[in-house]
């Protein structure tokens, strides 16, 4: 007994799961395929797993002709359902993504997994663990599925947690200073807001000197280039250059009146829509909590804001 807990307790810290970007194709096949040797998968294996990475990287910048053209590969009908870059939650053990298809629980797949951030393939098993509706506010894809990875080779488990590990520490270096700058402006808001007034003003008053000493240097540079190809006395140089820059402003500006406002238009569209996805996506979490889970909400909101009111302010 005490040999099945280490063991589980085990699987679960190395089992610790990240968000990643990562390109995913998939085949649900028979149960058969898992438990007996087949050397469809060991060709699809031998086929995307180079021994070198200069050979990895230069079949997987080919990656979806090669999909295109597994038939021809392996056997006739055995083609990989694929996804477009997906954000998913994976670990050495298993993963969870969105997906067109409704999975069942039980189904076996066939799955390979591109990392996008190391161009590392990965081709394993996997059994679906659940397959439910996804939240429709954070992906267009309708299922939700959670697999468990089966047969993974021990250097495919090796490279997941490798890469986890990365993850895992680049996430919580992020997190540590969000989390630190969240604390500084929460604690001393004045002196934060002071700073980045200070810092607002130092940038703007160095970015229009750097602008200045760009205009005068153009201006030296033209007198120069006028006063040699054109023999002209200085009043002659000065009109010449006025209008030559006159026009290159005048120019710069009519581009941008036609390139700001649909810019800043396009802003403000996806900025309101990145709100309205977010409330809806807070508002579907909530509806999802229980009774219990959303008083205990309510009961920390509350308890932070008084504890601030009272003790930070």
């Amino acid at each position: 007994m005490d040999k099945a807990n280490m063991t589980k307790n085990k699987n679960r810290r190395v089992s610790f799961r990240i968000y990643d970007e990562v390109n995913l194709f998939y085949k649900k096949i028979d149960e058969k395929l898992v438990t007996e040797p087949h050397p469809v998968f060991d060709n699809i294996l031998n086929d995307f797993l180079s021994p070198t990475d200069i050979e990895r990287r230069a079949r997987d910048s080919a990656l979806p002709k090669l999909e295109k053209n597994l038939p021809d590969v392996t056997m006739p009908g055995f083609q990989f359902e694929e996804n477009d870059t997906l954000n998913v939650n994976i670990s050495a053990s298993g993963m969870a993504f969105n997906c067109e298809d409704a999975l069942k629980e039980g189904d076996y797949l066939i799955i390979k997994i591109l990392l996008v951030s190391t161009m590392a393939v990965i081709v394993t098993y996997c059994k679906v663990v659940y397959c439910k509706n996804s939240n429709p506010y954070e992906s267009q894809l309708p299922y939700l599925v959670g697999a468990h990875f089966i047969n993974l080779k021990d250097e495919d488990r090796e490279l997941l947690s490798k890469h986890v590990d990365k993850k895992k520490v680049q996430q919580i270096v992020v997190k540590g200073f969000i989390l630190a700058a969240v604390i500084t402006v929460i604690a001393a808001p004045d002196v934060v807001f002071g700073f980045l007034f200070d810092l607002s003003h130092s940038l703007l008053g160095l970015f229009l000197h750097s602008i200045h000493i760009t205009f005068e240097f153009i201006e030296s540079t033209l007198d120069h280039l006028v006063e040699h190809f054109f023999h002209t006395n200085l009043k002659q140089t000065q009109i010449i250059v006025f209008y030559i820059m006159l026009s290159f402003g005048l120019y710069v500006l009519y581009r941008l009146w036609r390139a700001l406002p649909p810019f800043c238009r396009r802003c403000k569209k996806n900025q309101i829509a990145y709100w309205l996805r977010k409330k809806a996506s807070l508002l579907y979490y909530w509806r999802e909590q229980s009774l219990f889970n959303k008083i205990k909400l309510v009961v920390i909101g509350a308890a932070a804001i008084t504890g601030y009111i009272f003790f930070g302010m």
